[in-house]
């Protein structure tokens, strides 16, 4: 099955066409390479603003169950969800809305995230020197389809999955963080000690 027979694909917008050249109080968040995080999470501080002629069509923003690719290499896919809605969506991507019917968006994510998938892209890439695949492919990617609950149950597995090694990353973040500042307290205080005993 093409995935563009189950799914609407289409390419970002192309920025210059509705760029604000005066101010126009038509502001978005614009999601940007740098925002693309490799384990498939967009970094809300990295997004750039991005003014607007005029009101953006819905086709170029952002919507949840939207499935975000990245044209160039790593390739990597994006889910949005509610907190990441209402973003501008450059030429840089391409946007993959799918119905539900057939493919479920979490399974879609998972799979275009998968290495072998990823490495499908880059041989498609042909002689493009900067490795950049176009839209059309995504169009006619071919896949089988599983049954909607079993695409359920790996997407779950996935996203259960990635949470858990969010909280990870956070917890050893965190205890990077006290261990740093505790032995930074303990050098002070026996530097002071030191000094203490020096001037005496």
């Amino acid at each position: 099955m093409r995935l563009g027979d189950s799914a609407s694909v289409r390419s970002g917008l192309v920025l210059s066409r509705k760029l604000a050249r005066e101010p126009s109080g038509i502001r978005y968040p614009l999601l940007n390479l740098r925002s693309i995080r490799p384990d498939g999470h967009i970094d809300p501080e990295q997004l750039d603003f991005y003014d607007a002629s005029e009101r953006l069509s819905q086709e170029y923003l952002t919507q949840a169950g939207d499935v975000i690719v990245r044209l160039s290499s790593p390739y990597t896919a994006v889910l949005i969800d509610s907190s990441t809605a209402g973003a501008v969506v450059s030429s840089n991507f391409v946007i993959i809305r799918c119905d539900g019917s057939e493919i479920l968006p979490e399974y879609l994510f998972w799979l275009l995230n998968r290495p072998e998938v990823k490495r499908q892209i880059y041989e498609n890439t042909g002689s493009n020197m900067l490795g950049a695949i176009k839209a059309k492919y995504f169009t006619e990617f071919e896949m089988v389809p599983l049954p909607v609950a079993d695409q359920r149950q790996i997407a779950g597995l996935n996203l259960l999955a990635m949470r858990e090694a969010a909280l990870f990353r956070r917890l050893a973040d965190t205890k990077e963080r006290y261990y740093e500042l505790l032995i930074q307290e303990i050098y002070r205080k026996k530097r002071e000690v030191m000094e203490n005993d020096h001037e005496e």
